[in-house]
């Protein structure tokens, strides 16, 4: 089954980074053809296999809600039609093409694995493949050589693999911490090609140039700090937090030189330059963002509903939402806006937790989802993302699988506040304290 998705994994980034998957139609293609391939055969083991359980139902039952309650309010425009222009057949594809399979990505790239083994092994084909990506648009900024549909913005700023620059930045910011926890599981020659990978994927991110995605990068990083503060040495704090300020300014002085200081320092220093009001520093998304809550006040009921599935894109509105969970209330109300927030929530939630009793070997891959699932949800505040949610649910999918197995195997211990007890304790390769859930609470 790890064969098939490593397969799938190659079709999703030949799609998006050469503009190859041949297809006899519009969502008929041989990306979908392996995802629907895999869902068959998950069944299937599931009705020949009496033993198998289900694991994990929090994350598929959010899911549902929101897949559940977007069919209602696409089933309620199309019997009532308050709005004029809704496409009910484009925009029920798109429900089956993003909710739809959001969900059933996550699904295969976590049921369909079932060892540590094989999630690492498609870690490391999809991670290889985002950073593949990432290089591919380094060298097209650079002005080496072209590739498919990755392209540069008419103002300069690098876009990647799945669109225009600021959904590209939120998706680097996510595979930044990811490609960068595989140097400590690994050694040798892959841990010299990880390291070149994180290299290029940090001077893509500063290619960008998204405000939105650098500041849900910082904004990860330091939560991340805070959230294992327990956990990892203060030492070994500083010095990751020592790293990474010396990895920005490596690739910020590597941007200046290849011609892009003008670009950046524009951006940056763009709001200071218009009078540094909340218009100028947020390029225009306050305005937008208010008159989207300005609509929903004038039908006071849409604010608790929504207006109903993808209703925002059929209204006239000049420019997109500019915000995943503003785009989620507007269309779906509350039920979609606390959705969208669990999906990052519950994620998150769990691989802290697994990250208590991880063995070495993985503790470094869920710490690094943790901090790229914050940095993407912190990111997605400025802008709406679309095809990067494929690659992020084929991500959560096997980290999650590696988070259930590592919870599964040992009880969860507690785990005492550190003391100057618990700093004498001898400590595994990643500086994690072996103190046992008996001595902690002893303390």
């Amino acid at each position: 089954m790890r064969y098939l998705l490593i397969v799938l994994v190659s079709f999703m980034t030949l799609s998006s980074v050469f503009d190859f998957d041949p297809g006899p139609a519009p969502g008929l293609k041989i990306k979908n053809a392996l995802l629907y391939l895999v869902v068959m055969l998950m069944m299937l083991r599931v009705t020949i296999d009496r033993s198998y359980r289900i694991q994990l139902p929090s994350i598929p039952a959010i899911f549902s809600v929101l897949i559940g309650y977007a069919m209602l309010t696409f089933v309620a425009l199309w019997m009532f039609q308050p709005i004029l222009h809704y496409d009910f057949i484009a925009n029920g594809m798109l429900l089956k093409s993003t909710l739809i399979d959001q969900m059933l990505l996550f699904l295969v790239f976590f049921y369909a694995l079932r060892t540590d083994a094989d999630a690492v092994l498609l870690l490391k084909a999809l991670l290889a493949a985002c950073a593949l990506s990432h290089a591919v648009a380094v060298l097209d900024a650079v002005g080496i050589m072209h590739f498919g549909d990755i392209e540069q913005k008419a103002d300069g700023r690098v876009q990647g693999m799945v669109g225009e620059a600021n959904q590209y930045g939120a998706f680097v910011a996510m595979t930044l911490p990811a490609i960068a926890s595989m140097i400590a599981c690994t050694r040798g020659f892959w841990r010299l090609f990880w390291l070149g990978a994180t290299a290029v994927t940090g001077l893509a991110l500063v290619m960008t140039v998204s405000r939105g995605a650098f500041v849900g990068t910082v904004a990860a990083i330091l939560l991340g700090m805070f959230l294992f503060r327990r956990y990892v040495p203060t030492r070994k704090l500083l010095m990751l937090g020592g790293a990474f300020v010396g990895c920005a300014i490596l690739a910020i002085a590597v941007t200046f030189a290849l011609g892009f200081e003008d670009l950046i320092l524009g951006r940056l220093l763009g709001g200071a330059h218009t009078g540094a009001d909340l218009e100028g520093v947020s390029s225009g998304r306050l305005e937008i963002w208010t008159n989207a809550i300005a609509v929903m006040w004038e039908k006071p009921l849409t604010l608790l509903t929504g207006y109903g599935w993808s209703a925002y894109l059929a209204m006239p509105f000049r420019l997109a939402t500019h915000n995943h969970y503003l785009a989620h209330w507007f269309n779906l109300g509350v039920i979609g806006v606390t959705c969208a927030v669990l999906l990052f929530v519950t994620p998150v939630r769990i691989a802290r937790g697994a990250t208590l009793v991880a063995s070495p070997d993985v503790r470094p891959l869920l710490i690094g989802f943790v901090v790229g699932t914050l940095a993407v949800a912190i990111a997605v505040f400025f802008v709406d993302l679309y095809l990067p949610w494929h690659y992020y649910w084929a991500y959560a999918g096997a980290m999650m699988r590696i988070a259930v197995n590592q919870t599964e195997r040992v009880p969860v211990p507690v785990v005492a506040p550190r003391t100057r007890a618990v700093r004498g304790k001898k400590r595994d390769a990643h500086g994690w304290t072996t103190v046992t859930s008996r001595e902690s609470l002893s303390r």
